[in-house]
């Protein structure tokens, strides 16, 4: 805070810096302002200033005097003081006048008189030098001075004579001038400081060194004043500050003070004993010399700095402890006594340990460690409940109180857990804990309740282990018996130890007793029929025999006939799975790699990693929470609340309906802890069980997984999470049991950065997991990202290809430039010659980001025209190949449209011969098998005749409920796809048996249940009528296929004809179930607007279809719209929003600016005719060289001629009209822009042109002459094998000239402007 508080305020002119300072020190003489002890001379606006002073006294003393005269070099300064900062009104005088006085003592003399300090009047005094060399000054002017010190002046006299000037004002005026220069000169030179400090005063005094020659010391009412040159006055200032003494206050903390207290006490001792030191609250105080003073506090400041701390990491229940005992202070004392340097102690959020010496941190930290320590002990079994769990309380406590009854030693808690689990909590010294642990310790030894685990020898025992208990008369005591599956067939054996002991060892024993035995049974049914109908005969049997049966999973293999009596003993260790080679004949599961998020896939269930049985643990569960709601958390959490689970667990839950499947598979993982680690292993054993949970829940038809563990929580390499996910798959399709599931989808997110190299990772690893052992383990490998292939002009295979195009082993590799420069020969080239510069522009842009479908097309549609145009000899292969997910998808799309030869290739299982044989041989031998699939009982009884007698009591009763039928082969001829399929399920789920005749008759013989024989009896009976109703449609769909066409807008603008079966289907409107394109495309149908919208779940849209009645002689061409039975000509106009009147005016926009008034198709039917003709004509004759050879060229015509060439065609016989440079026939431009010129298309008066786009049969082309009538012939000039076409030029034609009126079509006629 400012000591100055209390202010006055003056106005004055501009004051320089030395000025203000010469005003402060008025004010600081009590003799010559009333003031005292004031701060600096402040501005605060305008010509205000302000000048405070330190006691209210000295104020009111300043301000009873109101006006001051100050004497400057300037002249002298008056000023009224207030207390107040306002301004003056005008009318009162000014407040900062200065004046001196200069007159005329007569006429040949001056006088003027300077008011001085009265200080530097004293010492030119008493200075003899001073006041020699001011006299000098003046006597070179020829003045004199006289000083009076009681006015405070000094009077100086001049002889004006001896001035200069032309007139008498003039030469006092100069002479003033040199006066005042010389005052100003010495005001300058000398400074009287003033010292009001008392103590630097009485330095100032007492020191006699302060007084020279030159330098002068006065006193003044308790002051002192100092006078002489400025240079040697500032420097005995500097000296007599340097000589007071000082004081200075320091902040610190006080226990870094203590740490370092001892330490500073000795400097001080030895280097500035004569400081004193004083302890203030948070505060040091140094008091004496300064230059004492500042060594001082730089070395406490580097001793402070020098303090270690050192962190000491314990648990919170400790750091507790030791706020609430007396620990802190303890160890202190300890530390301070037997250690060197002092070490204290501090408890926040950590125990921070902090001295002077790294060793005494050390030796702290170590006995900490060793003094104290934590103990967390879990209670077992009853103990963790009550009434047990208040007796282990009461027992603690007292030993607690007993511990601490002189001091606070240990303290004791009870910390509840998951599943009623309770932990006690023992903090303290490590003596007492440990002593509480023995206490706690002999409780649960000889007191609590326990839990012994006692492992089955049969899985089958655990849901009959009630009926065992009373098989053997198992005696009621206070042990619990509990049997369960998990995590092996067990039995819980709880309640006091002593009686779970004995409980153990009695139960080992009687269990080791029983004799068991296995009935082996042909066929499944057996268990199906005793689990239903026959169950209560079972359980007669049963309790006759005093015996237990249970069923065991079924296997295939050959016919056993014997079975072996062995004795079950328990066994240490839960038994592993034995799983058997599965035949290649029961292969039904097929793989699929889908592209999409895993909660939309429509499976039976879904396998969902966890981690802590938490449900937003991972990605893929917040997203299950988002779709399936608050809900389904709750019942989640209440599921995993009753369970215990352990790494590689799986927990199942009920799916709700927003989801598309029935239940949910949770697996417990465990972050990545290495290749060899637990997570692997846990990961592993994970996925076996979801698969194996697949099988034995026997509705459960299809499953989805994710590939588990590279996610920010597991954070599982990639390759190994992919790995452990498809060897698990591999080792599923080995078991016999496998082909029970249908199919298997892995789903692969396609936005990750890593999309595409996880999916090829999963594609290359189920590869080759798909034949094993020469064996087909799976039924197929699909995926969304499946090649397409298909047939483009001239034979050429077009294939696209997902996947790196290193790895390409064809001819050659194009690949992509820098979209700039395409001045190279090949097919790059011949592409994007045919296609225009309007998809060379495409692809250009495709290199700054273009829309993949829009590229896609562009490609497509080049590949297209220059494979249909051009004869490639030796080309066979293109392949596409793309390596991103989404761009493939937008070429599949737009492939599928444009190519109606495009098919999707699937990696399936080779069937030996299987297209070549009929279909109720082949399919019904996947049925037939040399192994038979048995029905395997296990009998558990107390004797061994027991178990006999019961054995051969089942066996017939099950005998007692067969039947076996046999079919002929014309009975199988039926058959169909769909019915082998229903077979196929009905054997299965039946449990029958079916085996072919061998002697080559084709007769197939059904045993089993009775009823399971008569179904399949119905199942071929019907099939039969079945084979006769389909004969009917076939032939109903092949008589409507020539009569009626319906059609699909596919997404390039073209047309393409629908199968006969979705043909049919239209027609009669049945399409409730949609419909299938010839790609295999599924579409939903409104019939009312013609519209189909596709089913396919990533590129779904909606397009139109139409339906197009054929002529009895004629079949109109798919793009065309119907005509009428006596209609031959029609000319349609085009809606500016179709894609076919974009394609026309896009290709004629290409070379003509021209603006497109209208486009019209112009159906002709005789035309056509004979242009088809033509054509099937030219393709026969040219079929090893390119065929027909069809392009779309432009002809430009006038008014006058349009009509004519719209009914009759084009006619060679106007050959000459505007040239014949070529010959004498029909010519045809490459370019619109050539027929557009006014000499081809003249204008009409309104200013409109014509041009039609013509379909032209160039064929075999040559350069042509003006003088030719027809083609020149190709070889012998008397052949008659000619050319069918001539160009203008041979190199990249632009005009072709066709000799044939057939030869053309008027497909477009555009009208221009």
């Amino acid at each position: 805070m400012d000591e100055f508080q209390h202010p006055l305020f003056f106005e004055a002119r501009d004051v320089t810096d030395r000025e203000r300072e010469k005003i402060r020190r008025h004010f600081l003489k009590k003799r010559d302002s009333g003031g005292g002890e004031c701060g600096a001379v402040e501005k605060i606006g305008g010509n205000v200033y302000k000048i405070s002073f330190k006691e209210k006294e000295d104020q009111e003393r300043v301000l009873q005097r109101r006006l001051h005269t100050i004497y400057l070099p300037s002249g002298e300064l008056h000023l009224t003081v207030s207390q107040t900062d306002s301004r003056q009104n005008p009318d009162q005088p000014s407040t900062s006048q200065s004046f001196q006085t200069c007159k005329q003592a007569n006429k040949k003399s001056l006088e003027k008189i300077f008011k001085l300090d009265i200080y530097l009047l004293y010492y030119l005094r008493d200075n003899l030098r001073a006041d020699k060399i001011l006299r000098k000054q003046l006597f070179g002017i020829d003045c004199t001075v006289d000083f009076n010190l009681e006015e405070e002046e000094a009077v100086v006299r001049g002889d004006i004579n001896k001035g200069s000037g032309d007139a008498f004002g003039s030469a006092a005026e100069n002479w003033e001038k040199k006066v005042d220069q010389v005052f100003i000169d010495l005001i300058e030179m000398y400074q009287s400081y003033h010292v009001v400090d008392p103590k630097s005063a009485r330095i100032l005094l007492q020191d006699l060194s302060f007084v020279t020659d030159d330098l002068k010391v006065y006193t003044e009412g308790g002051y002192a004043v100092v006078v002489g040159e400025v240079e040697a006055v500032n420097k005995r200032i500097a000296i007599l500050e340097k000589s007071v003494p000082t004081q200075k206050e320091l902040p610190i903390v006080e226990k870094q003070f203590k740490l370092v207290e001892e330490e500073f006490n000795r400097h001080m001792t030895a280097h500035c004993p004569e400081v004193k030191i004083h302890k203030g609250n948070a505060t040091i105080i140094l008091e004496g010399l300064d230059k004492e003073v500042q060594q001082a506090a730089i070395k406490l400041d580097e001793l402070i700095k020098k303090i270690k701390e050192k962190r000491v990491k314990i648990s919170t229940a400790l750091l507790t402890f030791i706020k609430s005992s007396n620990a802190i202070s303890k160890y202190q004392a300890r530390f301070q006594q037997n250690l060197r340097n002092l070490v204290s102690l501090e408890v926040g959020s950590d125990l921070v340990l902090s001295s002077l010496s790294p060793d005494a941190l050390d030796e702290a930290e170590a006995a900490l460690h060793r003094d104290l320590s934590v103990a967390n002990v879990e209670l077992q079994g009853a103990a963790a409940v009550r009434p047990d769990f208040d007796r282990v309380k009461e027992i603690m406590i007292k030993a607690k109180n007993e511990a601490n009854c002189r001091e606070l030693r240990v303290d004791v808690s009870f910390i509840p857990g998951r599943s009623g689990t309770t932990k006690v909590r023992l903090v303290g010294y490590n003596e007492n804990v440990n002593k509480l642990k023995e206490v706690l310790h002999e409780y649960q030894i000889n007191q609590v309740e326990t839990q012994e685990v006692l492992n089955l020898p049969l899985p089958e025992l655990v849901d009959s282990f009630d009926k065992v208990l009373k098989m053997i008369g198992m005696k009621q005591t206070n042990v619990t018996l509990k049997a369960s599956h998990f995590p092996y067939p067990c039995v819980l054996v709880s309640g006091p130890r002593c009686l779970v002991q004995e409980t153990q060892r009695n139960l080992n024993a009687t269990l080791a007793s029983l004799t068991s035995d296995k009935l082996v049974l042909d066929g499944p049914g057996a268990q199906l029929y005793f689990q239903a109908e026959g169950k209560v005969s079972k359980e007669l049997v049963e309790d006759s025999c005093h015996v237990l049966i249970r069923e065991q999973q079924g296997v295939n293999s050959p016919i056993v006939k014997s079975s072996s009596t062995s004795s079950v003993t328990p066994t240490p260790a839960p038994r592993t799975l034995q799983t058997s080679p599965r035949s290649s004949s029961v292969n039904r599961t097929s793989l699929e790699i889908k592209l999409g998020s895993l909660v939309d896939e429509q499976v039976n269930v879904l396998v969902v990693p966890m981690h802590k049985k938490q449900l937003t643990s991972t990605k893929i569960g917040k997203d299950l929470l988002t779709k399936a709601g608050d809900a389904f958390k709750s019942k989640f959490d209440s599921m995993a609340a009753t369970c215990t689970l352990a790494p590689g667990d799986v927990l199942q839950v009920d799916a709700p309906s927003s989801l598309g499947c029935s239940k949910l598979f949770f697996i417990e993982c465990l972050p990545w802890d290495g290749v060899r680690g637990q997570s692997v292993q846990a990961l592993s054993n994970g996925l076996k069980r979801c698969l194996d949970l697949c099988v034995q829940q026997h509705l459960v038809c299809s499953v989805a997984f994710t590939v588990i563990g590279p996610g920010i929580l597991l954070k599982f390499p990639l390759r190994e999470a992919i790995q452990v996910l498809t060897e698990s798959i591999g080792q599923f399709g080995l078991t016999a049991s496998s082909g029970s599931l249908s199919s298997i989808h892995i789903v692969v997110k396609p936005d990750y950065p890593d999309s595409e190299q996880c999916y090829h990772d999963v594609y290359k690893q189920l590869s080759m997991k798909m034949n094993q052992g020469g064996q087909a383990i799976f039924k197929s490998l699909t995926s969304d990202l499946d090649d397409i292939i298909m047939t483009v002009g001239s034979g050429v295979k077009l294939q696209l290809v997902f996947g790196d195009i290193t790895n390409e082993t064809t001819d050659a590799v194009v690949n992509t430039t820098d979209f700039r420069n395409f001045q190279y020969d090949g097919v790059c080239k011949d592409i994007l010659t045919v296609a225009g510069p309007e998809v060379e522009a495409e692809l250009k842009a495709g290199a700054g980001g273009l829309d993949p479908g829009v590229v896609a097309s562009a490609i497509l549609r080049g590949v297209k025209i220059a494979t249909s145009t051009t004869s490639f000899n030796f080309l066979t292969d293109i392949h596409l190949v793309l390596f991103k997910i989404n761009v493939f998808l937008a070429f599949k799309e737009e492939a599928m449209q444009m190519f109606s030869t495009a098919v999707i290739n699937r990696v399936s299982v080779p069937q030996v011969q299987q297209q070549q044989q009929p279909i109720s041989s082949v399919s019904l031998g996947a049925l037939c098998t040399t192994s038979i699939n048995q029905s395997v009982f296990l009998f558990l009884g107390l004797s061994r005749k027991d178990v006999d007698d019961a054995m051969t009591k089942l066996k017939e009763l099950y005998q007692a409920q067969c039947s076996t039928q046999t079919f002929k082969k014309e009975e199988l001829a039926g058959l169909t796809a769909d019915d082998m399929k229903d077979l196929k399920q009905l054997v299965k789920t039946q449990g029958l048996c079916m085996q072919m005749d061998q002697s080559g008759q084709g007769s197939l013989t059904v045993s089993g249940l009775k009823d399971g024989v008569n179904q399949v009896m119905q199942m071929i009976n019907a099939s039969l009528q079945g084979s006769l109703r389909r004969e009917v449609r076939v032939k109903e769909e092949e008589d409507l296929y020539t009569r009626v066409a319906w059609c699909i807008l596919r997404h390039n603008g073209n047309w393409e004809r629908l199968p006969k079966t979705a043909n049919h289907s239209l027609e009669n409107k049945d399409v409730a179930a949609g419909i299938e394109d010839a790609q295999g495309i599924k579409w939903s149908v409104d019939l009312q607007r013609l519209e189909a919208k596709t089913q396919m779940r990533l590129l779904g849209h909606t397009t139109n279809l139409k339906r197009l009645e054929n002529l009895p002689d004629f079949t109109l061409p798919l793009y065309w719209d119907n005509m009428g039975n006596d209609e031959n000509f029609k000319a349609f106009v085009l809606q500016p929003t179709s894609q076919e009147y974009r394609t026309v005016k896009e290709a004629f926009k290409r070379t003509v600016s021209k603006t497109v008034m209208k486009i019209e198709r112009l159906q002709n039917v005789h035309l056509r005719r004979a242009y088809e003709v033509q054509e099937k004509k030219l393709s026969d004759k040219n079929k090893q060289e390119g065929g027909a050879g069809e392009k779309l060229l432009y002809h430009g015509t006038t008014e006058d001629n349009c009509d004519s060439i719209m009914k009759t065609g084009f006619d060679r016989r106007f050959a000459g009209q505007n040239a014949t440079s070529y010959g004498l026939g029909t010519y045809f431009a490459v370019n619109a822009s050539y027929s557009a010129n006014p000499t081809y298309s003249k204008p009409a008066d309104d200013g409109t042109q014509l041009m039609f786009v013509a379909r032209v049969l160039t064929g075999l082309y040559t350069q042509g002459t003006s003088s030719m009538k027809v083609p020149p012939p190709r070889t012998d000039p008397q052949s008659d094998d000619r050319y069918d076409s001539v160009v203008d030029k041979m190199d990249n034609p632009n005009m072709y000239v066709v000799f044939h009126d057939n030869q053309a079509y008027p497909d477009y006629l555009i009208t221009f402007k």
